[in-house]
């Protein structure tokens, strides 16, 4: 029985202390026009039902710092870009596309938009505290990104940790500069 109870306090310790699995992804619309992208504001919400996130202060500061290491300017008069953001609180499907990298997409369709290519969706498993960034082009009103990340195990929505780490992890999803880094050249961040 001593045995027993001492194998189980070993196991019980072993997986409290077993690191989250994450998965982040992201897509992007094929008529986005990335390279053009030089400002960005946050969508006002309106109405009585306004999105409860506990940590949406949180959120939107790791996002807008982020935003603005990619050398994009915060406007609230005319942004090319408005951001959107949702943590959840449960867990849901979720769907996604199979697509080009990113980094390469933009890279080949520099100056023009590309609806033609075809969308493959891939559907996902989201669990409680996935967070949500969408971009929307505000000039065409649609959304051209959106990225995400998930915890496959347990429920990380109450650390302020596992938000930055969130935002930043969805954001190297999307490695394209505003005009301040172009114009400064490479910046490692």
């Amino acid at each position: 029985m001593k045995k027993y109870f001492v194998f189980s306090l070993i196991a019980l310790f072993s997986m409290s202390c077993m690191k989250h699995e994450y998965m982040v992804e992201s897509d992007y619309s094929y008529g986005g026009t990335f390279k053009k992208y030089k400002t960005f504001d946050f969508m006002t919400e309106v109405g009585n039902d306004k999105d409860s996130v506990t940590h949406r202060l949180a959120i939107q500061e790791a996002i807008q710092k982020r935003m603005e290491i990619q050398g994009y300017d915060y406007d609230t008069k005319k942004p090319d870009l408005i951001v959107s953001y949702k943590m959840f609180y449960g867990n849901f499907n979720f769907n996604g596309y199979n697509q080009p990298d990113f980094e390469q997409w933009v890279e080949m369709n520099i100056d023009e938009e590309d609806e033609d290519n075809e969308y493959s969706p891939v559907k996902y498993e989201m669990y409680k505290g996935t967070i949500l960034v969408l971009m929307w082009d505000r000039k065409k009103r649609k959304v051209v990104w959106q990225g995400y990340a998930t915890s496959m195990f347990g429920d990380p929505s109450q650390s302020d940790r596992y938000i930055k780490w969130a935002v930043r992890s969805i954001f190297d999803q999307y490695r394209v500069f505003g005009t301040q880094m172009a114009n400064a050249g490479s910046y490692n961040y």
